[in-house]
């Protein structure tokens, strides 16, 4: 993210300071070159509480068998400092070294997540705690080690040692030989040892980590220091976490995520070894009742002989075979396509579709070699998703006349090659750009689709059907790399609560097999980026070819992951000419599936921001609802609970260094004026906070619903500078780290509803937004105003066909005199059969615009009884039985004994209103194996248990 204030600063900085900068980088933030003053420096109002080492335990070796020939070496890693290592007088391969100065290593995961489970260095996500970890552990190498025996039942296998995922360079040795070398964090390595294994005795493996070269000075966050400069150094060394050097929205992480961050495999094949395989499916658009599946893979042969194998595919009972002779030591491509076997056209698929369009349906298919003693050599399998991808866009023309069109990749790169130059791009008005079509390419692959209301922006169609896009960057999933399934899989399920259906991969920080995995699952299209950060303010890398080799691997890695819909090499830029046209090349040749998008901005995309708070939502509407945005955010602050959860009560209240350390810098002072002004002068956190959640609720709606407005008439996606925290933060999120759900998720859910009603703040009409296959005919909309105390003062209802896959407009109200200062408009959508759809709140006051009414509200206590008891939850019924309407109400469970939250939890409504005498019905799905409670508090509802659930 760059605040408007940083592009001012830049530039300020780039005229003082341009006799510093050659004109090679043509940079503003080179980062920290020596530590900041003492004095700026961040301050607690108490102390870092002691840690404790951990005893060091002896633990056995685990090989964890995921497959017949694959393992995964799981318990039994240990971490020591590389000068450790050194002086010890035995060698790292000595089977009688002593490790009691050892760490028990955790892998996968970073130095850091070792040291802080080990003990050794406090929670950094607390308070400022970070700071009293060294930054020097960037800057030292490590030593992992592990010992391990061959099953059993592999001992006449070639032996394949997998690594994953290692940050930043590794030296990998096994029995006292090194075997290779893994440099970059997105690459994975992989290294035949069968000449090394001991096949009767115990093996030790030891990793040599070695650090960024340019791990470049964290500013750290404070009222005195600022924000920060948004990375620095780190950008130089290209495939790693950029971010980890500190952003504004996550400090300097002192390890960099160095270390084993993702699994360590043992893999055993026979003389024949299967690489990479790619499934693509070709539907016939716009017919989608037959798809084609054509697979690709690389064999190897390791043997000096030739050998006759046969490949047999096993897609869901679908099998077909084929024998080829492939020579000694070669490398061969095969292909299975339906022209060959006609078996592999498949009617009538199961489709993969992004969240609210449909199902996420997904095949596994088993590929497996046979040699020709009909053993099997190797075998792999593959999950993958039917589906089709094509874009609306617009190329420029060799003979310089620009066409809107649509775009297949799967038939445009059929040969391999890309078709689009986006060196000699094409400049229209405000910096938009588009690509060229190649002079080589035939413009008959491209199919005219003219329209002018989505001018020079692009669409983005899954199955035929295009997909409104709404969803969010993740800068990071975690600014310790702790990546499992367990801890990760919460996140996807709210963005999936919250109606979103696109999450971007922000300069590729989150690039792992997990996050793909549940992208898949949770129906989350992937705008996904490579490790480029923005152009003209942040370095360039030093070797553009680790860049490219890391990349490549990525492509190979991931594309048969249906979520992921765009490539993209740079955040807010376009790579250099050098790795631009090597990039596009590459994802021609080994994807050949989906688009590749040269800059996250301009082409084909709006200019992203504006990242601050608006004092009048409306603005949303009438300045900045254009295009599709890859980045546009405000402040966001989390519950008291979640706050307390990530500092003490001495600094949470009032706000000061840590709230500025996480996060909470000067561009979030409107907001924090916004909540005085609206609501009143808080002496307290909880109060604070409270009143806060109106202000993230109404901010959140009013930007995706600024783009509801204008949906495929200029608008085609909003993602959300953020929808998700690396850490605990106060800014830009939806929901807490600790899974939190306040205002920003319920307002983002309710404005993404996949049929939604709403009243454009800008001219205040009424319209509904279908984001469904599925249209609605005989729908009601009731549109109705309310007093402070409840009293009904107007209603209107009309009747309206809701279209499939679009807006539909209704009715402007009419202008109603004499209204009180504050009062609510309820909008209430129904099917035919009266069944309510949607249902959206606007709280409104009149020219002295504020809420400050809302505290001389009566206290509210909220009515709850059991309707049904779920497998993991509980349906509650809620009724306001009091003369006061209940404002903001917030839903929680909660611990029967201690009150504490149980996190995650997932409720179907939160921060509503119940009228006087109004009921209304949720679901809460949570797990926990004793007695719990839903509690229910609100802005004028003090926290109370509705309901008592018992296990």
């Amino acid at each position: 993210m760059r605040s408007m204030q940083w592009k001012i600063i830049s530039g300020c900085l780039l005229i003082a300071w341009g006799s510093t900068f050659t004109s090679a980088q043509n940079v503003v933030n080179w980062g920290l070159t020596h530590p900041q003053p003492v004095e700026t420096l961040p301050k607690s109002k108490v102390a870092i509480v002691p840690v404790v080492r951990k005893l060091k335990m002896t633990k056995q070796t685990i090989l964890n068998k995921v497959s017949d020939n694959d393992y995964v070496l799981s318990q039994g890693w240990e971490l020591a400092e590389g000068a450790k290592v050194i002086a010890s007088p035995k060698p790292i391969f000595d089977s009688s070294l002593d490790t009691k100065e050892w760490y028990n290593a955790t892998v996968p995961g970073t130095v850091l997540t070792t040291l802080v489970e080990q003990g050794i260095y406090p929670n950094p996500y607390f308070g400022l705690n970070n700071l009293s970890i060294p930054d020097s552990l960037c800057r030292m190498d490590w030593w992992y080690r592990i010992p391990f025996k061959i099953p059993a039942e592999q001992v006449d296998k070639a032996v394949w040692l997998l690594f994953n995922g290692v940050n930043y360079k590794a030296e990998v040795w096994l029995n006292g030989q090194q075997v290779g070398n893994i440099h970059g964090a997105f690459t994975r390595g992989e290294f035949n040892v069968s000449r090394f294994i001991k096949v009767g005795g115990e093996n030790v493996l030891a990793v040599h980590i070695l650090p960024p070269p340019n791990p470049g000075i964290p500013q750290e966050q404070s009222i005195l220091g600022g924000n920060g400069m948004n990375g620095g150094q780190l950008c130089l060394d290209g495939p790693t976490f950029i971010s980890s050097e500190g952003w504004d929205w996550v400090p300097g992480i002192r390890d960099r995520n160095i270390g084993l961050w993702q699994d360590v495999h043992l893999r055993f094949t026979g003389d024949i070894k299967l690489n990479d395989t790619q499934v693509i499916s070709d539907l016939q658009l716009p017919d989608t009742t037959r798809a084609n599946i054509i697979v690709r893979s690389e064999l190897e042969n390791i043997s000096l002989e030739p050998k006759e194998i046969v490949i047999n595919l096993d897609l869901e009972g679908i099998k077909v075979s084929k024998k080829i002779k492939i020579g000694a030591r070669e490398r061969t491509k095969i292909s299975f396509t339906p022209d060959e076997f006609p078996a592999l056209t498949i009617k009538n698929p199961r489709l993969w579709w992004p969240n609210n369009y449909g199902r996420q349906e997904l095949y596994r298919l088993n590929v497996t070699v046979v040699d020709n003693s009909h053993r099997i050599s190797d075998t792999k399998s593959v999950r993958f998703g039917i589906r089709e991808l094509t874009y609306e866009m617009e190329v420029c023309y060799p003979n310089d006349s620009i066409h809107r069109i649509e775009y297949n990749p799967t038939m445009a790169l059929k040969r391999g090659k890309p078709i689009f130059d986006n060196i000699h791009r094409k400049y229209i008005e405000g910096g938009m750009c588009m690509p060229r079509l190649r002079k080589d390419a035939d413009p008959n692959l491209l199919i005219q689709a003219p329209d002018s209301a989505m001018e020079h922006y692009l669409v983005i169609k899954v199955n035929g059907k295009r997909i409104f896009c709404r969803g969010g960057n993740w800068g990071m999933d975690d600014g310790m790399k702790r990546v499992s399934r367990e801890r990760l899989e919460p996140y996807f399920r709210l963005h999936k609560d919250a109606n979103l259906n696109m999450i971007r991969n922000w300069t590729g920080e989150s690039t792992e097999e997990t996050f793909y995995e549940l992208c898949d699952e949770y129906g989350m299209l992937v705008f996904n980026d490579f490790w480029l950060t923005t152009e003209g303010y942040n370095l360039g890398i030093n070797d553009d070819n680790l860049f490219l080799e890391n990349a490549k691997d990525v492509v190979l890695r991931y594309r048969n992951h249906p979520s992921i819909a765009v490539w993209n090499p740079r955040n807010e830029g376009f790579a250099p000419a050098y790795i631009e046209e090597k990039l596009s090349a590459m994802i021609a040749k080994e994807d050949g599936t989906r688009h590749y998008n040269p800059n996250s901005t301009h082409s084909n995309l709006r200019p992203s921001g504006p990242w601050n708070y608006f004092k009048d939502p409306a603005d949303y509407y009438r300045n900045n609802a254009h295009g599709f945005n890859t980045e546009q955010g405000t402040t966001s602050i989390p519950t008291s609970e979640s706050i307390l959860g990530m500092m003490s009560k001495e600094d949470a209240w009032p706000i000061g260094d840590v709230w500025y350390y996480h996060d909470l810098h000067g561009g979030q002072n409107d907001f924090v004026q916004a909540v005085k002004t609206k609501y009143g002068e808080s002496d307290n956190l909880e109060d604070f906070c409270k009143k806060s959640q109106l202000v993230n609720y109404d901010s959140h709606r009013a930007m995706f619903e600024a783009w509801n407005s204008k949906m495929w008439n200029s608008t085609s996606g909003l993602l959300l500078w953020m929808t998700h925290p690396a850490w605990p933060s106060t800014v830009w999120q939806i929901y807490s780290w600790d899974y939190e759900t306040f205002g920003s998720f319920y307002g983002s859910r309710k404005a993404c509803e996949p049929v939604h009603v709403q009243k454009n703040l800008n001219d205040n009409e009424i319209v509904v937004i279908n984001t469904t296959l599925k249209s609605f005919r005989g729908a009601g909309i009731d549109y109705k105003i309310y007093s402070l105390s409840g009293k009904l003062l107007f209603t209107k209802e009309v009747k309206r066909d809701i279209a499939a896959n679009r807006l539909t407009e209704c009715f402007t109200p009419q202008e109603i005199k004499s209204l009180p200062d504050v009062y609510l408009e309820r909008l209430i959508l129904t099917d035919v059969k009266g069944k309510q759809i949607s249902t959206n709140d606007y709280w409104k006051c009149s020219e002295n615009k504020n809420f400050l009414s809302f505290n001389q509200l009566a206290d509210v206590p909220l009515k709850g009884r059991i309707v049904k008891c779920l497998k993991n939850g509980v349906e509650v019924e809620l009724t306001n039985e009091s003369n006061t309407p209940a404002v903001g109400i917030k839903l929680n469970a909660r611990d029967a004994d201690s009150g504490e939250r149980i996190l995650p939890a997932y409720f179907t409504d939160g921060y509503m209103n119940l009228l006087p005498g109004e009921k209304r019905r949720f679901v809460a799905e949570y797990q926990y194996g004793k007695e719990s409670v839903v509690t229910a508090e609100g802005y004028n509802v003090p926290r109370h248990t509705i309901v008592t659930v018992k296990k």
